[in-house]
């Protein structure tokens, strides 16, 4: 045996003699206990869910009677963004929506969005889309194409033991975060949010086994009566915490990780018929025709992923085995997100537009690796092209 060959093995011993050091314990009630406290959070969830769309509704309504006044052109429509997550291929989505903003005006120009979601890379990237000025644009990119040099560190040599919660610490990248989205970005997506403007992200409840989407506008605005405006950045790096490699976050007594793992996208599949916008409005207003309603997905991920030879190693089959399993489980969420529009259109006569961008299915990265410099800003670049071309989008399910 060698060297290095006996070295791993007493790694491997003194990881076995540790992991009886556990992480730092957590309160343990009873499955009676948790199971009433996932009940009463369903509840809340539901009766969330409930007032989302009224208040679309009311901004759709505002705008239709400025239509008939004369005060716009063109009768209201929604617009959602959704964006995926995608870890550091996040930059495409970024410089995707940089470049959609040089489209001139009209029908593909970028919109003022009544919805934005994102779910882990773009939950980080949700924020400064809401607010969707050149400038909040430009600083959501910089982070992506310049990022920290610490942006994530292992956690010294045996950052493999069990008695850490992830492999890695994300210094850099939570200094991004808490410097870019202070007092007053959180005061302007109050103010958004006051026109009845939506901006939502998915976490994952590890306790309760479910996904959670967060209304930012309504947590922004504790964090700013209660001055905890740490509250925000731990939602949002919460919904960006890759289990096991970025750390989680605890939330109100519960332990919260990446959103891709209940949910890649976050697009109203939860919503029951009853509760939807179409329903909602035509309950509200009969004799008015249904606003229609378009989608802007960003998958920051390639549909395929390009075929290779995996190595029979276990770091090797769970990394491809987890990016496959979240890329097709967003493709299936896609394809679903188009049957529900079809049902709406056949049973309601809504008009739906859905359009999909996504990384081309033959772009290889530059340099291996994640979160390498060189990788993002190639990702970034061609993002930016995409984006200021709007025959990139794609109208027909993957």
């Amino acid at each position: 045996m060698n060297v290095r060959s006996l070295f791993k093995c007493l790694l491997f011993v003194l990881a076995i003699l540790v992991s009886g050091c556990g992480p730092v314990l957590r309160p343990s009630p009873s499955q009676q206990e948790l199971m009433v406290d996932r009940a009463a959070s369903d509840r809340l969830t539901n009766a969330e869910i409930k007032r989302f769309m009224p208040r679309l509704v009311t901004r759709a309504k505002q705008e239709y009677d400025d239509y008939v006044l004369g005060l716009r052109s063109e009768p209201p429509v929604i617009d959602a963004l959704v964006i995926s997550g995608g870890g550091d291929w996040g930059a495409f989505g970024a410089g995707f929506l940089k470049g959609w903003g040089r489209v001139p005006k009209g029908p593909m120009a970028r919109p003022e969005f009544d919805v934005v979601t994102g779910v882990s890379t773009g939950a980080l990237i949700a924020p400064f889309a809401f607010l969707g000025t050149d400038r909040t644009i430009d600083q959501v990119l910089k982070m992506y194409r310049e990022p920290r040099p610490d942006i994530m560190k292992l956690r010294g040599i045996l950052f493999f033991l069990p008695r850490y919660a992830s492999f890695t610490r994300i210094p850099g990248l939570e200094k991004d975060i808490t410097e870019a989205i202070d007092t007053g970005f959180l005061n302007r997506i109050v103010r958004e949010g006051e026109r009845h403007r939506m901006l939502l992200v998915n976490t994952t409840n590890l306790d309760d086994g479910e996904m959670h989407a967060w209304d930012v506008v309504k947590q922004a605005k504790s964090a700013l009566r209660t001055g905890d405006v740490d509250r925000v950045h731990r939602i949002l790096l919460a919904s960006a915490a890759i289990p096991g490699v970025f750390p989680p976050r605890e939330i109100d007594g519960r332990l919260y990780v990446d959103g891709g793992v209940t949910g890649n996208i976050l697009y109203g599949a939860r919503t029951r018929e009853e509760d939807s916008f179409p329903v909602v409005w035509k309950r509200t207003y009969p004799d008015l025709p249904i606003p229609k309603l378009r989608y802007w997905v960003i998958f920051n991920n390639q549909f395929r992923f390009l075929p290779q030879i995996t190595r029979p190693t276990w770091a090797a089959i769970m990394r491809r085995s987890t990016n496959l399993a979240s890329q097709s489980s967003t493709v299936n969420a896609i394809r679903h997100l188009y049957a529900l529009a079809e049902i709406s259109k056949l049973k309601r006569g809504t008009e739906f537009e859905i359009r999909v961008i996504s990384v081309p299915a033959d772009w290889t990265p530059p340099k291996p690796g994640v979160f390498v410099k060189e990788t993002m800003n190639a990702l970034a670049d061609i993002g930016e092209r995409m984006g200021a071309d709007p025959s990139s989008w794609r109208t027909e399910p993957p």
